[in-house]
Parts: C-alpha cells; structure tokens; sequence
C-alpha cells in the first residue's frame, strides 16, 4: 500500500536552456536557411576555405547573426579588402553601392530572421513577411549604423596600425554592453535607439557576462570540427554551410530566450 503524502509535491525542476531550445529548434529550422543564405553569398570565400588546409578556432559572442563565418576564418590575402556576405570587395571603389545593397538585404534578412525567432518563442508560431514588414526599416537603419561604427573605429587603423589591439577591445566591451538590442528590438517591438538604452539596462542589472563568454566558449569549441569540414574541399566547404546554419540557428535562439528571460518577458511552452 502506498503511503499517503505528507506535504505537497515538489515542482519539477526548471528547463535549461540547453533543454529549452533542443524543444523549439525543430519548428524553427525553416529560419536556417537565411544563415545557410548568407554563408554561400560568400561565394569566393567558400571556394577559398575549401582549398585551403587546415582549421581555425574562432569564438563568436552573441551580437548578431551566426552563419558558417562565425565559426571558420575564411583565408585571407594580402592587400586591403572589404569582408562582405558574398566574399571580399576588390577594387575599393565599387565599396559604397555594394555596401548599400549589402545593408538593405541583410537588413531584410535580420528582421525575418529575428522577427521570426522573437514571434517563436513568445507566441509559437512566425510569419517570416509579416516580421520583415514590421521589422524590415529598423534593422536596414541598425545594420547602416553598424556599418558606419565599424568603419569609424577601424579605418583609422590602417593609418595606425598599432592602435588595433585597443580598437579591438573597445569592441568587445561595446559588443557585451549592447549585445541584448537587436532581441529586444524584436521582442518589445522598440525603435533602434530605444531598444540599445534597454539593453544597456538589461546588461548593467542582470550582468550575464557569464552567459555571454559561454556563448564564445562554446562557438571556439565548435569551431574546430566545422572548420576542418570546409577545409576538406569545395564540397567540404558547402557541407560546412549547411552543418553550420542550424547549429548558428541554435545560438541564436539561446541568446533570445536569455534575454527575454531578462527581460521578463514570458515564453511560450
């Protein structure tokens, strides 16, 4: 005979995050295909990296988008190039009609991306037109800011070159103070200027600087494998891309229901 209880039962322990995002993963995966996109535009890059030997270790935070290029170092030559989604600009002056072309798709592209991984976890359900009809204007504006803040900080560099380790951090302080913006742009529906002061906020009461170096931990570890599949020829390189899309998906998806949970935003079961 079974004993009668003798208080009330204990709750089930909370998801992990690991847990919470192997769950909502499967019904996402059609969103992989925009960081799958955004890896094989690199054309040149992808032939590059397959013909090349070896791998790279590379660690990526949480800012933006994940795609095969957060996890493998495409090969470099010399000379000063321009690092866009479908490989290195080169001669110079075709960089400013190029770049705004690359600022108006990638734009798009996020705001679908992000809309719809923001609309999954809250609601469970997406519209990938409906985030980019939404979203579509504030993201081309971020993506043209960031641009604008990249080249401000690093241009200068080629005239001084021993500044870049300095460069370098400063980036990486303002990539962790500010990394939450573009998933409380989505999330709360907030203009780009709104939705950085809100991440600021987020960052400087919550502090998840752990979160966020684990993140870069466990892209570093990734990298290995996925790197040494692009480096195993041109198709090698293509398989990587594909292997890589939902893994960058997966990052992607952590990092958006870490901050809504700083957020204090509720998410859909």
């Amino acid at each position: 005979m079974s004993q009668p209880s003798s208080g009330p039962a204990a709750p089930d322990p909370p998801d992990t995050l690991v847990e919470r995002v192997a769950s909502r993963l499967p019904r996402l995966l059609p969103l992989a295909l925009v960081p799958l996109a955004t890896a094989l535009l690199r054309a040149r890059d992808i032939v590059a990296t397959g013909r090349t030997n070896g791998f790279s270790l590379r660690a990526s935070f949480p800012v933006y988008r994940y795609d095969l290029w957060s996890f493998v170092d495409a090969p470099r030559g010399g000379g000063v190039t321009v690092s866009l989604p479908f490989g290195s600009l080169d001669p110079l002056p075709l960089l400013v009609p190029v770049l705004g072309a690359y600022v108006v798709v990638s734009g798009a592209l996020s705001a679908g991306y992000f809309g719809s991984v923001a609309a999954a976890i809250t609601t469970d359900r997406y519209d990938f037109a409906a985030a980019v009809r939404r979203f579509g204007v504030r993201f081309v504006l971020l993506e043209a800011l960031v641009v604008a803040a990249l080249g401000a900080l690093f241009l200068p560099l080629l005239l001084f070159p021993p500044l870049f380790v300095a460069a370098v951090l400063a980036a990486l302080v303002v990539s962790y103070l500010y990394f939450p913006t573009v998933y409380v742009l989505v999330l709360e529906d907030r203009g780009v200027a709104s939705a950085a002061r809100r991440a600021r906020t987020l960052v400087d009461d919550h502090r998840p600087l752990g979160f966020f170096l684990a993140v870069a931990v466990v892209t570093a570890v990734c990298s290995v494998p996925v790197s040494l599949l692009a480096h195993a020829g041109p198709g090698g390189a293509v398989a990587a891309a594909v292997v890589a899309a939902p893994l960058g998906l997966a990052f992607n998806v952590a990092t958006a229901l870490k901050v809504a949970e700083m957020a204090g935003i509720e998410t859909a079961e």
